[in-house]
Protein backbone atom coordinates (compact mmCIF):
# COMPACT_ATOMS: atom_id res chain seq x y z
CA UNK A 1 0.00 0.00 0.00
CA UNK A 2 2.81 2.98 0.84
CA UNK A 3 4.08 2.22 -2.67
CA UNK A 4 1.12 3.52 -4.40
CA UNK A 5 1.62 6.40 -2.79
CA UNK A 6 5.21 6.35 -2.29
CA UNK A 7 7.23 3.82 -5.15
CA UNK A 8 10.77 3.75 -5.61
CA UNK A 9 12.06 6.43 -7.79
CA UNK A 10 15.62 6.09 -7.46
CA UNK A 11 15.46 5.20 -11.32
CA UNK A 12 13.52 6.71 -14.41
CA UNK A 13 10.59 4.59 -15.44
CA UNK A 14 11.73 4.28 -19.55
CA UNK A 15 9.53 1.16 -20.20
CA UNK A 16 6.00 2.05 -19.21
CA UNK A 17 3.71 4.38 -22.18
CA UNK A 18 1.03 7.02 -20.90
CA UNK A 19 -2.33 6.09 -21.56
CA UNK A 20 -2.47 9.48 -24.17
CA UNK A 21 -0.01 7.90 -26.58
CA UNK A 22 -1.75 4.90 -27.09
CA UNK A 23 -3.26 4.72 -30.89
CA UNK A 24 -6.36 2.95 -29.49
CA UNK A 25 -6.97 4.91 -26.28
CA UNK A 26 -10.79 5.51 -26.33
CA UNK A 27 -11.57 9.14 -27.90
CA UNK A 28 -13.96 10.31 -25.40
CA UNK A 29 -11.46 10.09 -22.47
CA UNK A 30 -8.81 11.79 -25.18
CA UNK A 31 -10.52 14.68 -25.27
CA UNK A 32 -10.98 15.42 -22.12
CA UNK A 33 -7.29 14.99 -21.02
CA UNK A 34 -6.73 16.81 -23.73
CA UNK A 35 -8.97 19.72 -22.13
CA UNK A 36 -7.97 19.33 -18.24
CA UNK A 37 -4.10 20.25 -19.30
CA UNK A 38 -5.07 23.68 -18.98
CA UNK A 39 -6.48 23.54 -16.11
CA UNK A 40 -3.33 21.33 -14.85
CA UNK A 41 -0.98 24.09 -16.48
CA UNK A 42 -2.59 26.85 -14.78
CA UNK A 43 -2.20 25.26 -11.43
CA UNK A 44 1.22 23.38 -11.60
CA UNK A 45 2.95 24.20 -14.22
CA UNK A 46 4.60 27.55 -13.98
CA UNK A 47 4.48 28.05 -17.06
CA UNK A 48 2.67 31.90 -17.15
CA UNK A 49 5.50 32.52 -14.69
CA UNK A 50 8.58 31.45 -16.59
CA UNK A 51 7.43 33.03 -19.67
CA UNK A 52 7.00 36.53 -17.97
CA UNK A 53 10.85 35.96 -16.41
CA UNK A 54 12.70 34.72 -19.53
CA UNK A 55 10.99 35.97 -22.46
CA UNK A 56 8.09 39.20 -21.54
CA UNK A 57 10.88 40.57 -19.51
CA UNK A 58 13.05 40.63 -22.33
CA UNK A 59 10.63 41.91 -25.12
CA UNK A 60 9.90 44.98 -23.44
CA UNK A 61 13.06 45.95 -23.38
CA UNK A 62 12.49 46.81 -27.60
CA UNK A 63 8.68 46.98 -27.00
CA UNK A 64 8.25 48.04 -31.17
CA UNK A 65 9.62 45.06 -32.94
CA UNK A 66 7.22 41.92 -33.36
CA UNK A 67 9.11 38.96 -31.65
CA UNK A 68 8.42 34.93 -32.36
CA UNK A 69 7.68 32.25 -30.44
CA UNK A 70 7.56 28.21 -30.95
CA UNK A 71 5.79 26.44 -28.41
CA UNK A 72 6.74 22.36 -28.93
CA UNK A 73 4.09 19.95 -28.03
CA UNK A 74 1.55 22.56 -27.72
CA UNK A 75 -1.37 20.10 -27.02
CA UNK A 76 -5.03 21.42 -27.30
CA UNK A 77 -3.31 25.04 -27.02
CA UNK A 78 -3.85 26.59 -23.91
CA UNK A 79 -0.14 27.94 -23.41
CA UNK A 80 0.05 29.51 -26.81
CA UNK A 81 -3.44 31.20 -25.79
CA UNK A 82 -2.13 32.85 -22.62
CA UNK A 83 1.28 33.83 -24.00
CA UNK A 84 -1.15 35.88 -26.74
CA UNK A 85 -2.95 37.62 -24.33
CA UNK A 86 -0.09 38.40 -22.08
CA UNK A 87 1.34 39.94 -25.20
CA UNK A 88 -1.70 41.86 -26.00
CA UNK A 89 -1.81 42.84 -22.45
CA UNK A 90 1.83 44.15 -22.36
CA UNK A 91 1.06 46.20 -26.01
CA UNK A 92 3.37 43.75 -27.47
CA UNK A 93 3.77 42.51 -31.09
CA UNK A 94 4.14 38.69 -30.68
CA UNK A 95 3.81 35.58 -33.05
CA UNK A 96 3.10 32.09 -32.16
CA UNK A 97 3.51 28.91 -34.00
CA UNK A 98 1.96 26.16 -31.90
CA UNK A 99 3.57 23.27 -33.07
CA UNK A 100 2.35 19.18 -32.29
CA UNK A 101 2.10 15.77 -33.86
CA UNK A 102 -0.45 14.73 -32.50
CA UNK A 103 -3.58 15.45 -34.89
CA UNK A 104 -6.27 14.52 -32.05
CA UNK A 105 -4.81 17.70 -30.26
CA UNK A 106 -4.71 20.00 -33.61
CA UNK A 107 -8.48 20.63 -33.61
CA UNK A 108 -8.33 21.41 -30.01
CA UNK A 109 -5.69 24.11 -30.80
CA UNK A 110 -7.34 25.47 -33.68
CA UNK A 111 -10.44 26.51 -31.78
CA UNK A 112 -9.08 27.81 -29.46
CA UNK A 113 -6.80 30.17 -31.05
CA UNK A 114 -9.94 31.41 -32.99
CA UNK A 115 -9.74 34.53 -31.74
CA UNK A 116 -5.80 35.05 -32.36
CA UNK A 117 -4.94 35.54 -35.78
CA UNK A 118 -1.21 36.16 -34.48
CA UNK A 119 -1.14 32.03 -33.60
CA UNK A 120 -0.48 29.70 -35.91
CA UNK A 121 -1.09 26.42 -35.33
CA UNK A 122 1.40 23.66 -36.87
CA UNK A 123 1.30 19.46 -37.28
CA UNK A 124 5.00 18.43 -36.36
CA UNK A 125 8.08 17.99 -33.62
CA UNK A 126 10.37 19.03 -32.34
CA UNK A 127 12.38 17.25 -35.47
CA UNK A 128 10.70 19.90 -37.74
CA UNK A 129 12.43 23.00 -36.12
CA UNK A 130 14.77 23.30 -39.22
CA UNK A 131 11.91 23.43 -41.57
CA UNK A 132 10.28 26.10 -39.32
CA UNK A 133 13.04 28.31 -39.17
CA UNK A 134 14.68 29.86 -36.33
CA UNK A 135 12.27 31.97 -33.25
CA UNK A 136 13.21 34.52 -30.45
CA UNK A 137 12.04 32.27 -27.94
CA UNK A 138 11.28 28.44 -27.49
CA UNK A 139 9.56 26.83 -25.49
CA UNK A 140 8.21 23.52 -24.06
CA UNK A 141 5.93 22.20 -21.55
CA UNK A 142 6.27 18.48 -20.41
CA UNK A 143 8.09 17.43 -23.18
CA UNK A 144 11.33 16.10 -21.39
CA UNK A 145 10.12 13.39 -19.99
CA UNK A 146 8.61 11.84 -23.22
CA UNK A 147 12.45 12.21 -24.61
CA UNK A 148 15.57 9.63 -24.35
CA UNK A 149 18.59 11.05 -23.13
CA UNK A 150 19.61 10.79 -26.98
CA UNK A 151 16.91 12.29 -28.26
CA UNK A 152 17.31 15.23 -25.24
CA UNK A 153 21.32 15.82 -26.57
CA UNK A 154 19.99 16.41 -30.06
CA UNK A 155 16.93 18.44 -29.36
CA UNK A 156 19.04 20.90 -27.32
CA UNK A 157 21.40 21.24 -30.31
CA UNK A 158 18.88 22.06 -32.34
CA UNK A 159 17.30 24.48 -29.90
CA UNK A 160 20.69 26.38 -29.22
CA UNK A 161 20.87 26.84 -33.14
CA UNK A 162 17.67 27.99 -33.33
CA UNK A 163 16.45 30.59 -31.01
CA UNK A 164 17.84 33.74 -31.59
CA UNK A 165 17.06 35.05 -27.62
CA UNK A 166 16.00 32.27 -25.39
CA UNK A 167 14.71 28.90 -24.78
CA UNK A 168 12.43 27.43 -22.06
CA UNK A 169 12.04 23.48 -21.08
CA UNK A 170 9.81 23.06 -17.83
CA UNK A 171 8.67 19.87 -17.12
CA UNK A 172 7.80 18.22 -13.89
CA UNK A 173 10.94 16.78 -11.40
CA UNK A 174 10.84 13.31 -10.40
CA UNK A 175 9.84 13.51 -6.30
CA UNK A 176 8.23 11.43 -3.97
CA UNK A 177 6.19 14.59 -2.68
CA UNK A 178 5.45 15.36 -6.32
CA UNK A 179 3.95 12.13 -6.74
CA UNK A 180 2.41 12.23 -3.70
CA UNK A 181 0.56 15.77 -4.11
CA UNK A 182 -0.64 15.01 -7.77
CA UNK A 183 -2.14 11.45 -6.58
CA UNK A 184 -4.11 13.30 -3.89
CA UNK A 185 -4.92 16.07 -6.71
CA UNK A 186 -5.92 14.21 -9.40
CA UNK A 187 -8.16 12.22 -7.61
CA UNK A 188 -9.88 15.07 -7.06
CA UNK A 189 -10.09 16.93 -9.69
CA UNK A 190 -9.09 15.57 -12.68
CA UNK A 191 -11.43 12.63 -13.05
CA UNK A 192 -12.74 10.61 -16.21
CA UNK A 193 -9.55 11.24 -17.65
CA UNK A 194 -5.60 9.54 -18.33
CA UNK A 195 -4.54 12.29 -15.82
CA UNK A 196 -4.52 10.18 -12.59
CA UNK A 197 -2.47 7.30 -14.43
CA UNK A 198 -0.73 9.28 -16.61
CA UNK A 199 0.66 12.41 -14.61
CA UNK A 200 1.74 9.42 -11.89
CA UNK A 201 3.79 7.85 -14.96
CA UNK A 202 4.95 11.19 -15.85
CA UNK A 203 6.55 11.59 -12.74
CA UNK A 204 8.00 8.54 -12.72
CA UNK A 205 9.58 9.09 -15.58
CA UNK A 206 10.93 12.43 -15.22
CA UNK A 207 14.73 13.49 -14.36
CA UNK A 208 16.41 14.53 -11.53
CA UNK A 209 18.54 18.26 -11.72
CA UNK A 210 21.20 16.08 -11.74
CA UNK A 211 20.69 14.06 -14.23
CA UNK A 212 19.96 16.86 -16.49
CA UNK A 213 22.86 18.72 -15.68
CA UNK A 214 25.08 15.40 -16.00
CA UNK A 215 23.35 15.18 -19.57
CA UNK A 216 24.24 18.55 -20.81
CA UNK A 217 27.76 18.34 -19.55
CA UNK A 218 28.56 14.84 -21.61
CA UNK A 219 26.72 15.63 -24.71
CA UNK A 220 26.77 19.34 -25.17
CA UNK A 221 28.43 21.81 -22.75
CA UNK A 222 29.52 24.88 -23.21
CA UNK A 223 26.09 26.04 -24.96
CA UNK A 224 24.81 28.14 -21.37
CA UNK A 225 22.22 25.82 -20.99
CA UNK A 226 21.23 26.11 -17.17
CA UNK A 227 19.30 23.63 -14.94
CA UNK A 228 16.80 25.07 -12.86
CA UNK A 229 14.38 24.36 -10.13
CA UNK A 230 11.12 26.00 -9.51
CA UNK A 231 7.69 25.15 -7.18
CA UNK A 232 5.66 23.17 -7.98
CA UNK A 233 8.23 20.67 -7.89
CA UNK A 234 9.33 21.51 -11.74
CA UNK A 235 12.77 21.21 -13.43
CA UNK A 236 13.44 23.48 -16.07
CA UNK A 237 16.29 24.01 -18.73
CA UNK A 238 16.95 27.75 -19.73
CA UNK A 239 19.68 29.02 -22.16
CA UNK A 240 19.59 32.70 -23.20
CA UNK A 241 21.12 34.98 -25.40
CA UNK A 242 19.58 37.81 -25.00
CA UNK A 243 21.96 40.49 -22.60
Amino acid sequence: MLDYFFPDLRLRNTSEKEKLELAEADPVLVLRTLRQFALINRLLSGSSRLMREHFFRVMERQPGRIYTLLDVGAGAGDLAVRAAREARRRGLRLEITALDNDRRALPLARLAARDFPEIRVVEGDARDLARLGPFDFIFSNHLLHHLTEEEIGVLLERLAVQTRLAFVMNDVKRSSWAYLGFTIFSALVTTRSFHFHDGRLSIRRAFLPEELRDLIDKNIPNQGIQVLETYPARIVLVRSAAK
